[in-house]
């Protein structure tokens, strides 16, 4: 999972330190990586919720009240045609925007992938290339079932 990046993950384990939590351990092994492990980003969330997991926990309280079909059309965009692939992007940068104007942190937009679905976008209504869009799709939808997953545990 590398939407957070190492240098996010380090921040954010010194704050956790900072706030009298041992993060020597999982530090040293952060330090030693090219991009943080699932086991950290665990170990993070575990002691303070991302706000990438609450954003994506958000859309899919969403869908389960029936407000939005964003989640599912993430977890079965391979079911989406080329119109539908397109407006689930667009549709998911405006909800990256909306929340992030609820939290104000910008590394929470580069963990959302918002330049890269901002690039996509711009890519697709020049070259209509729909493979772009299902490729960041599957990697939206990773994020959100790894976030899912070490929150569940």
């Amino acid at each position: 999972m590398s939407t957070i990046s190492k240098q996010e993950c380090l921040s954010l384990l010194f704050e956790l330190k900072d706030n009298g939590v041992d993060c020597s351990s999982e530090i040293k092994k952060l330090l030693l990586l090219n991009e943080p492990t699932i086991e950290t980003i665990k170990f993070i969330n575990d002691h303070q919720e991302l706000d990438l997991r609450k954003f994506y926990e958000k859309l899919r309280k969403s869908y389960n009240n029936k407000h939005s079909k964003l989640y599912i059309n993430i977890v079965k965009y391979n079911e989406l045609d080329g119109n539908e692939l397109v407006c689930c992007l667009g549709a998911l940068l405006q909800q990256i925007l909306l929340f992030n104007k609820t939290i104000n942190n910008t590394e929470f937009l580069s963990q959302a992938r918002f330049n890269e679905i901002l690039s996509c976008l711009k890519n697709y209504y020049s070259s209509r290339d729909l493979i772009s869009c299902q490729k960041l799709l599957g990697l939206v939808k990773a994020d959100l079932k790894v976030l899912e997953e070490i929150s569940k545990n």
